[in-house]
């Protein structure tokens, strides 16, 4: 399996219409597979142990890009000037394609909603890209997020036709939201607060400011939010602190981010090296579980013994011994639909997993459960 087998494009666009792993280009087939693949999904999530009532929000801090994607059968060397073959405008940024996501499973009660907290520009990509969330179902204020004297963040992507590219990300206004500006959205959001087993959900990543991020993470623990960290793209330089740590109830690196927050080489980043290395975060102060991402083997949840129900705020001391962890191995529920089908593209894959396992969490879902769902 694939975490969302799918044509997971790095635009949110597509992502809505890739939540079925070998969709092909044609829009036909893509807007039949994704309705038979949101109706399974209902099913299944049915059948889970889900909460009464309406559920808690899910609230996303992070960027809003303009993809703007060349192709041309090489590489330009410096110097040289090259004929394209096809040029691609899409709309991405980590944090509306996992907003996307998170609203497209179909899962989230409208009363709750997904709301996302982002900068653009004061121009036309900006507000198109602002609208582009709304018609799928992601809220946000575009007078807030709209920034003047800033462009919309983008990213330059050049593909060579052996699939090599090269990526400038521009990002603009996405580092014009401040951590001000999120304590005061997350305060009016998360003014009713929840329950232990109704909780709001924060899902924050790093393609912003990480003063900002952080900021994120404090505020919806004050506000007894449950707290999501997708560290990536981690700056250069940037390391986890007790500051951080300690606003995280579940943290989702994949492999290379796993070994960049550990100080380690990627190639140690398999069996139990894996393993040691998120219960070592787990152990720095992480509250819940570390999450981490294993491509086609699926995803490996390290977490504290007795966080197997609907997520609750860990109070859990910091300072456990092995016989306080347990390691859950998880992949996509083998009812599938598309099983056999054959990854078409797994861009975007992380993406589609943190925003479906946050919008199965606001429901009240248990951890295994809604990490196995999020991987299909």
């Amino acid at each position: 399996m694939y975490l969302h087998r799918a044509v997971a494009s790095s635009s949110f666009f597509t992502l809505v219409c890739s939540a079925a792993k070998g969709i092909t280009t044609t829009s036909a087939f893509q807007y039949q597979t994704h309705h038979l693949h949101l109706s399974r999904r209902r099913h299944h999530f049915t059948s889970l142990m889900m909460t009464s009532g309406n559920g808690g929000k899910v609230v996303v801090v992070g960027s809003i890009n303009q993809d703007l994607t060349t192709y041309s059968q090489s590489l330009p060397v410096p110097g040289e000037t090259l004929l394209g073959t096809d040029f691609v405008t899409s709309a991405g940024g980590k944090g509306a394609n996992q907003a996307v996501a998170a609203s497209s499973i179909g899962v989230v009660c409208k009363e709750s909603g997904v709301h996302m907290i982002g900068r653009v520009g004061k121009d036309d990509m900006g507000r198109d890209l602002l609208k582009g969330l709304r018609s799928r179902g992601v809220s946000n204020d575009e007078k807030e997020s709209m920034v003047a004297g800033e462009h919309t963040g983008v990213a330059s992507i050049n593909v060579s036709s052996s699939g090599q590219n090269t990526i400038i990300v521009a990002p603009g206004a996405n580092m014009a939201l401040s951590a001000i500006d999120v304590d005061s959205s997350l305060t009016t959001l998360l003014q009713n607060g929840g329950t232990q087993s109704q909780r709001d959900v924060v899902l924050v990543q790093l393609e912003i400011a990480p003063e900002t991020a952080l900021q994120a993470l404090q505020t919806a623990t004050s506000k007894s939010a449950l707290t999501i960290l997708n560290p990536a793209p981690a700056p250069k330089g940037w390391k986890l602190t007790q500051d951080w740590y300690s606003n995280i109830d579940i943290l989702i690196p994949n492999e290379s981010e796993l070994a960049s927050l550990c100080g380690a080489s990627v190639e140690e980043v398999t069996g139990e090296g894996e393993e040691a290395m998120a219960r070592a975060l787990l152990e720095k102060g992480v509250r819940t579980a570390v999450i981490v991402t294993l491509g086609e083997r699926g995803a490996m949840i390290v977490k504290r013994k007795g966080e197997n129900e609907t997520v609750e705020q860990s109070t859990t001391d910091v300072n456990d011994d092995d016989s306080n962890h347990e390691t859950i191995m998880i992949s996509e529920p083998a009812d599938l639909p598309h099983q056999a089908l054959p990854v078409v593209d797994a861009v975007g894959a992380g993406d589609a997993f943190c925003g479906a396992l946050a919008a199965y969490l606001s429901r009240g879902v248990k951890l295994e459960q809604a990490s196995s769902m999020a991987c299909g």
